[in-house]
């Protein structure tokens, strides 16, 4: 059997993907993809909540509604489509059927179109899926739950489950008997069913995704980069209550947030690096801004970008040579860059790790190199979290081979696994900053002491723990480093807050 699968190219999702894999799963199916002549793109403010809902539950793996792009889909592509037994059409906007083949248009409250598939969840409730289908009527699928319906990109994918389930199920003649449906049984539920009312909606879904983005971002925490100057002799491993106006923020447009401060100081400058994450993509860049010795900071600017998503980039000098180790778990692996050209071009020299591995952190110990970085379990079941258990590797040399640990993961405690910053020494001692992910990720972080780093085992104290004021209602810090510079010590952190809150806690209120 033969199925062509019609698409927006203009709107191109993870699940459709998922779609394509389910259908070929059967035996002697294969699936072509072609792309609807006319492109209607997703209005930009549902975007936008799909891509800041993204940023803010960093949801671990694929998502569904994950934006894709039309090359994703070149092994099943074809310009010229011939003919198929079965057409599933996506991007219909109307009731057409293609006298060639038996064709399946999903509706959505009766209305064809992706326009009302949004504007049904938007309104929080899901609409009742059916499918017209040439030959045989039209099929109903039935109406999902919508669990949560503040959350955009969870009720759309559970109600794109169900309408994965019912196409397969009309392909195949699974669907039950009871799916057969009649017109008049939709009732008031579906006014717009002979008539082509999708392509009538964009305007009333920008209005409601407006509202829901408006409402996100005057409420929901978003990350951002600060940094103070301490005085010299101070306890670095002491727990401290944070106040926000002893920082400086850095300064977004509101199109990106920054986090993940490492630090590099250039004679009487500080190279920041960070990670940069832009809401028009959802995918995280390396960036850097520079801090000169009056205490006024660059625009960042970005030096590192992948395919897939980079965070944590941790600089450091070794042999001579500039290194960033930035977080890639999403390649499956931890890739090491040389600085080509300081500090804007770098060139990937090896993957040094073949394991996605969060927050990778360098340092050394008793002539080794070390690493210790959050992994989410064996190569056949990594379901766990990345905020609860603490792997290492070690080397003798930068390029290895690393080596894991016999007991990884050495340690599985959300309070206190997973690396927040460079490990440092301090009177006599090996510390290192850990996220405190208990009651939430990037709540706060505390220092805690290596007692034990050999291949035999690791073992660690946790002492101060470093938090923003309950009141101002600031979570954090998240990551933080710290530098030695003219008049002080340099500090680097990120933290976790609304603009609203913000503005309250800068001010001291």
């Amino acid at each position: 059997m033969l199925i062509t699968l019609i698409l927006d190219a203009s709107r191109l999702w993870r699940w459709h993907l998922t779609l394509i894999a389910l259908l070929e799963a059967k035996a002697g199916t294969r699936v072509s993809v072609t792309f609807a002549a006319v492109q209607r793109p997703l209005e930009t403010a549902v975007a936008l909540a799909l891509l800041l809902e993204a940023t803010l539950s960093k949801r671990a793996g694929p998502q569904p509604f994950e934006a894709m792009k039309p090359a994703d889909f070149d092994p099943w592509f074809t310009e010229t489509p011939t003919a198929a037994d079965v057409i599933i059409d996506l991007a219909a906007l109307e009731l057409a059927d293609d006298p060639r083949a038996r064709t399946l248009i999903p509706l959505y409250d009766g209305v064809p179109g992706g326009s009302a598939f949004w504007s049904a969840v938007l309104d929080g409730s899901a609409p009742y899926l059916s499918i017209h289908d040439s030959r045989h009527g039209v099929l109903a699928i039935g109406q999902p739950a919508i669990e949560n319906p503040h959350a955009l990109s969870i009720s759309a994918a559970g109600v794109a489950t169900r309408l994965i389930s019912g196409l397969i199920g009309a392909v195949h003649g699974s669907l039950p008997q009871s799916a057969k449906l009649q017109l008049a049984d939709y009732g008031a539920r579906a006014p717009g069913l002979t008539r082509p009312a999708g392509h009538l909606l964009g305007r009333k879904i920008a209005t409601k995704a407006r509202r829901l983005l408006e409402a996100k971002l005057g409420t929901a925490p978003l990350w951002s980069t600060a940094w103070r100057i301490r005085k010299q002799g101070f306890d670095p491993v002491a727990g401290e209550t944070l106040a926000l106006p002893d920082f400086q923020l850095l300064p977004d447009d509101t199109q990106r947030f920054y986090a993940d401060p490492f630090l590099v100081v250039r004679g009487t400058e500080i190279d920041v690096f960070v990670e940069e994450l832009p809401y028009a993509t959802g995918k995280g860049i390396i960036s850097v801004f520079t801090v000169a010795a009056d205490g006024s900071a660059s625009v960042p600017r970005p030096v590192l970008e992948a395919a897939h998503h980079l965070s944590y980039p941790q600089v450091f000098i070794h042999g001579g040579a500039t290194w960033m180790l930035p977080e890639g778990s999403g390649s499956g692996g931890l890739t090491l860059y040389r600085a080509v050209r300081y500090p804007d071009q770098w060139e990937a020299v090896a993957r040094i790790i073949d394991e996605p591995i969060h927050d990778a952190t360098l340092f050394e110990h008793e002539g080794k190199l070390w690493i210790t970085g959050n992994t989410q379990g064996p190569a056949a079941a990594r379901w766990g979290s990345s905020w609860d258990s603490l792997s290492i590797y070690s080397a003798s040399t930068l390029l290895g081979p690393w080596i894991p640990h016999g007991e990884n993961p050495v340690l599985v405690d959300a309070a206190c696994a997973r690396p927040a910053g460079e490990v440092f020494a301090f009177g006599g001692g090996l510390y290192r900053p850990v996220q405190d992910c208990s009651t939430g990720y990037g709540v706060a972080l505390s220092i805690a002491r290596i007692t034990r780093l050999d291949n035999g085992g690791f073992a660690q104290e946790v002492g101060g723990r470093l938090a923003f004021g309950a009141a101002s209602g600031v979570l954090g810090p998240h990551t933080l480093n710290r530098a030695t510079v003219a008049g002080g010590v340099f500090e680097a952190v990120d933290l976790f807050a609304s603009k609203r809150q913000l503005e309250v806690a800068h001010r001291g209120g």
